[in-house]
């Protein structure tokens, strides 16, 4: 979910027009528990008709999510090559009809996931973590992590508007040696400053009372529409789950 909140995926900062939503105001402890259920429920399921109701789950969530189509559509781009790649070994082994049903399975869950990663604050999913008792160590990297990718691409965008603005346009050929000159020097310029950057960063976070438990992230009581939401996420996925029993018995 980190790698959706990077680039053209990046999910708004708080008050831009998505976190105005309602989904967007939930608590995120009821939106990852209410997902993360639906997902595992839909990793579970092998019969096609359930898999093809899950899907349907998942496209009425999205739609009902108020997440720019758009978005989620480059999303799902993004995460397409892999979806591909476990359909077609699938079908390779198993046939059609297998290759099919993981292809179900996985865009399932892959578009509940890029609803949640999309329609909530980047910050507000790592506070739902940490509340959730994932160790606090874990949260604490995801959240430095993503911080420092945004860090890293900044920089990378600098130089490569200063490359252009010396006349480089990029190698000629493969063969170009001044092109891997100018590329490596880049990459290692890049490498420096990034972690000059970090530092600074890291000394601003301690100056304002950085802490690895986060006890003072953003914090939300549990409103009776988080509840509704989390109910109706476990009696979908309850419901798919005892019809894929009576399936299998």
């Amino acid at each position: 979910m980190v790698v959706l909140h990077v680039g053209h995926a990046r999910v708004p900062e708080p008050g831009s027009p998505s976190n105005g939503t309602w989904f967007g105001r939930m608590d995120p402890r009821a939106k990852l528990a209410g997902v993360l259920i639906f997902v595992v429920a839909t990793a579970l399921l092998t019969n096609t008709d359930l898999l093809l109701v899950s899907a349907a789950i998942a496209m009425a969530f999205a739609a009902a999510s108020m997440v720019s189509p758009r978005r989620l559509a480059k999303a799902y781009l993004m995460a397409f090559p892999f979806v591909l790649m476990a359909s077609v070994s699938v079908f390779l082994f198993g046939g059609v009809e297998r290759g099919l049903d993981m292809w179900l399975r996985v865009s399932a869950s892959v578009l509940a996931l890029q609803v949640l990663a999309l329609g909530t604050e980047t910050f507000d999913l790592f506070s739902g973590l940490r509340r959730l008792k994932v160790p606090a160590v874990l949260t604490t990297l995801a959240m430095l992590t993503y911080r420092y990718l945004l860090l890293f691409m900044d920089e990378y965008d600098r130089m490569r508007t200063a490359r252009k603005a010396r006349g480089f346009s990029g190698g000629r050929s493969l063969l170009d040696r001044y092109g891997f000159r100018v590329l490596s020097h880049t990459a290692g310029m890049l490498l420096v400053r990034s972690v000059s950057r970090a530092d600074r960063i890291y000394e601003a976070l301690t100056a304002r009372g950085f802490r690895e438990d986060m006890s003072y992230w953003r914090r939300s009581a549990l409103a009776l529409s988080d509840a509704f939401f989390l109910i109706v996420f476990l009696a979908a996925s309850g419901t798919l789950l005892v019809l894929q029993l009576r399936v299998v018995s």
